[in-house]
């Protein structure tokens, strides 16, 4: 329907949101 969507250039293919994470003690991880 939309076509080729085009990323930024110089962003990465994946984003960094997806390595976010929280574990069992309730500290977030992958922020930096």
């Amino acid at each position: 329907i939309t076509g080729d969507i085009m990323r930024m250039p110089g962003l990465p293919t994946t984003p960094a949101a997806e390595s976010i994470d929280i574990d069992e003690d309730g500290n977030i991880t992958g922020l930096f």
